[in-house]
Formats: C-alpha cells, sequence, structure tokens
C-alpha cells in the first residue's frame, strides 16, 4: 500500500512540475513606459482633477507625437494601471518610440503588450498597437494587435497583447514601437516589451505526451504488483 501511494505521489509530482514550469523572459527596457514623466506642466484643464498637454512640443519624454500627449484624466477613469498619468493619441496620429541598440534576436520570442483605456464619455475609437523595427525611416511590423476601444467598458483599461517568434534570420534595424489612433482616440498606459528564448518556451503537446507516458508507467507498475499480490495469495 505505502509503494503505491509514493508511486501516485511521485508521478503527480514529476507532472505538476512538467506543466508548471515557467519560461524565463527579459524585459526590455523602454524609456517612460507607463507615462509618469512629463515634458512640461500640464496647463490645460479638463475638470476635477483633470488636465493634459498636447502637441510635439512639450511632447511625452521618450515618446514621439503630433496630435497626443500626456494626460491626468481625472473622472475619465475609474482606475489607471500605473500610477497617475497615462498618454493620448487623437485621430490618425501615433505614439512612437525608437529602442535605440536593440535589434531583434534571432530564435526568441518577443512580447508586446499595452494597456487601452476607454474613456467614461465613449470617445475612444480604433487602434493599432504595432512591434516594428526600423532601418533608415523603414518600419517592418514584426506582430500588431488592433481593436475597438468600444469592445473594453467606459472608465477602464484593458490590456492587449501580440507576440512575435523569430528564427535565424531577423530583419535588420532597431525595435520600434508604433501606437496608433486610427479613429477617435488612444489612451494608453503600462507599455511593457519581454523577450526570451525560443528554446525556453515549453511546446504543450511535448508536456502532454510526456506526463501521459509518466502516467502510463505508473499505471503499468501498479498492475504488476496487484498480479503479484493475487499470485500471493
Amino acid at each position: 500500500m505505502m509503494s503505491k501511494k509514493l508511486v501516485l505521489a511521485l508521478v503527480l509530482l514529476i507532472f505538476a512540475t512538467v506543466l508548471s514550469c515557467p519560461a524565463q523572459a527579459d524585459n526590455i527596457t523602454i524609456v517612460n513606459p507607463s507615462f509618469e514623466s512629463i515634458a512640461g506642466p500640464l496647463n490645460n484643464t479638463c475638470g476635477t482633477g483633470c488636465a493634459y498637454n498636447e502637441g510635439p512640443v512639450p511632447g511625452i519624454p521618450g515618446w514621439s507625437s503630433v496630435a497626443g500627449g500626456s494626460w491626468q484624466p481625472g473622472s475619465f477613469f475609474s482606475s489607471i494601471p500605473n500610477g497617475s498619468l497615462i498618454a493620448f493619441a487623437n485621430a490618425q496620429s501615433s505614439l512612437t518610440q525608437t529602442l535605440s541598440g536593440t535589434s531583434v534576436l534571432t530564435n526568441s520570442l518577443y512580447t508586446f503588450s499595452v494597456y487601452v483605456g476607454q474613456r467614461i464619455d465613449d470617445i475612444s475609437g480604433n487602434y493599432s498597437l504595432s512591434l516594428d523595427t526600423i532601418l533608415g525611416g523603414v518600419t517592418t511590423t514584426l506582430c500588431n494587435v488592433s481593436g475597438n476601444a468600444a469592445s473594453i467598458a467606459p472608465g477602464t483599461f484593458q490590456l492587449e497583447s501580440c507576440s512575435y517568434l523569430s528564427s535565424s534570420s531577423v530583419p535588420s534595424g532597431n525595435l520600434y514601437l508604433q501606437l496608433t489612433a486610427v479613429s477617435g482616440q488612444l489612451d494608453v498606459d503600462d507599455v511593457s516589451l519581454t523577450v526570451q528564448p525560443a528554446s525556453s518556451v515549453p511546446e504543450p503537446s511535448s508536456a502532454l505526451f510526456l506526463g501521459v507516458g509518466i502516467l502510463s508507467l505508473a499505471a503499468i507498475f501498479m498492475a504488476r504488483k496487484r498480479g503479484e499480490i493475487r499470485l500471493a495469495a
């Protein structure tokens, strides 16, 4: 009886370890990822606790924008993912950042994530979030996620992500982040980018087959033990 319990415990431990073992990912440095740094005072007021700046000047430290800026949204949002400030871009404009000196690594998995918000007054619109490379002013899209903020509960944010798995041949240039308001207004916060070796990403099918194999061996072992017990009786 003790042997049976020991085998079951070991099988369950190995199976759980295989399936739950996380792959390690490294954060890639983004300047001012949650937009808490501002280039100048928020001179434009928009209600109680609400203020913003807009345009290329003063701009957002680390980011380039033409029709966008830093925003302390006050009651336009019930909560903010990180800090007290967010960034916005108005229709047909983008917030962009070139990650200078950071190129695509071979055989690696990149995950690009951005919190997208829907204003309480429902004026947010279509958006596109893109992880690219840029070389000589020409961009190459690695991954992209698009949508309409109307699908997000008013006054809240929703995490949007896309992933890119590189091979042994990668596009040249620096990594480039592009957050675009296709229509209406795009409100964003807490941008992140991670990378991990492709070899560290477990294949679900491999883990499943290994687990099934372990359980099958355990079942055969216990069946044999039961047979030995009956013969001995």
